[in-house]
């Protein structure tokens, strides 16, 4: 059956495709004085994920099916479950693949006509996947990515939510930061995904409370003190 995503994926691309046309428009008005109206959707904010399958199915005729975490046309890259958790293994390319068969210390696979090179491991990838899953299974998720980080294959954890916010990375990054809430004191939200050299930004607020700008937003439009102490005492506005 289908599955939603974990996050609301069109959503936030619709928002970013149309920041991104604000952006273009912008440099083009600076280039010619001329404005122009954009136009996105959700729709196809979504249709755009699905470059890889769009394109197979264009070239083909045949529409993809689901792949789990597999990738549509390179294999292994994809994640497998350990004796404790479950990795992300990049071994899509040949390289990668003869490194990952030495750290394997598996000679039946290297030797099996069915995993020689990519298009055969992907003509067999379900074959594949179980083979490796089993070997994966034996040994820890700290043992596997030890091994695999010092023969250079890509690997990774997956990270629980909380698991993520703790990397060492994500904090080097500043990806987790915290800040001051009007009612509950500090609380930790996440940080800026994009950084600046020459204007720095951060996260520098907590999400507020309902009404806690409103006496702020009034002032800025030329509302004088006694104007905005009798909109809230009218309840015509809120402020807390």
């Amino acid at each position: 059956p289908p599955v939603k995503m974990g996050a609301p994926v069109t959503d936030i691309t619709a928002g970013i495709l149309g920041a991104m046309a604000v952006s273009a428009a912008y440099a083009h008005k600076l280039k010619t004085g001329e404005g122009q109206k954009i136009d996105t959707s959700l729709f196809e904010a979504g249709i755009v994920h699905t470059y890889w399958q769009s394109a197979i199915g264009l070239a083909t005729g045949a529409a993809p099916g689901p792949m789990g975490s597999a990738h549509p046309l390179n294999g292994p890259y994809q994640a497998f479950q350990t004796s404790d958790g479950w990795i992300t293994l990049g071994a899509a390319n040949q390289k990668n693949w003869l490194l990952l068969l030495d750290i394997l210390d598996a000679p039946e696979i290297a030797k099996d006509a069915r995993f020689k090179e990519n298009a055969d491991r992907m003509g067999h990838l379900k074959e594949l996947e179980d083979l490796l899953g089993d070997i994966f299974a034996k040994q820890s998720t700290e043992d596997w990515l030890a091994r695999l980080d010092a023969a250079g294959v890509p690997a990774g954890p997956v990270y629980n939510v909380n698991q993520m916010h703790e990397d060492p990375q994500a904090l080097a990054r500043d990806m987790v930061v915290e800040v001051d809430h009007k009612r509950l004191g500090p609380v930790k939200t996440l940080g800026l995904p994009v950084k600046f050299s020459k204007t720095p930004g951060r996260v520098a607020s907590a999400a507020p409370v309902y009404g806690q700008h409103t006496r702020e937003v009034l002032s800025e439009y030329g509302y004088g003190e006694d104007e905005i102490a009798a909109l809230i005492e009218s309840e015509a506005v809120i402020a807390s």
